[in-house]
């Protein structure tokens, strides 16, 4: 049994260089990207998919679906870290580093509150790996993947 990472496809919000909002959907590049991802996990014996249920993850999700016939649960362990009032912002009108450990966004998650939430996601992907019958694709977002990958020995 294999788990694959999976970060959602490029967002309008990615392509403007703007803190991503949950609603945010996918540039057609990324649709792109979500279909030719897809096709390449086609043959890979995907049992389950386990997703984010912000917008740009549960698309990504399913344009899964259909190649793979995994059935799709949403979680939102899954979601991206809470940005609070800085989401719909500009990196370059940002003014701050919103990713320094000790940054705390206005409204958002802390490092420290996002991480607990990390680690309890990751325990909700193991125990949907020990229960896909197969292997497991998780669709979520890059600051989710990065510290789960980062901390991780199991």
């Amino acid at each position: 049994m294999s788990i694959f990472l999976i970060r959602h496809g490029e967002t309008l919000g990615n392509a403007s260089r703007t803190v991503q909002l949950p609603d945010n959907p996918l540039s057609p590049r990324g649709i792109a990207q979500a279909e030719r991802l897809a096709r390449r996990l086609e043959p890979a014996g995907i049992a389950s998919i386990l997703s984010s249920d912000f917008s740009l993850a549960v698309t990504t999700a399913e344009r899964l679906h259909p190649a793979t016939g995994a059935p799709i649960r949403h979680d939102p362990l899954l979601q991206e870290r809470n940005f609070g009032d800085l989401r719909g912002t500009p990196y370059a009108e940002l003014g701050v580093d919103m990713f320094a450990p000790d940054y705390a966004p206005p409204n958002g998650e802390t490092w420290e509150v996002f991480h607990a939430r990390v680690d309890r996601a990751w325990a909700l992907v193991r125990e949907a790996a020990a229960g896909a019958g197969g292997h497991l694709a998780v669709v979520t977002h890059g600051n989710m993947i990065r510290p789960a990958v980062e901390t991780r020995q199991d």
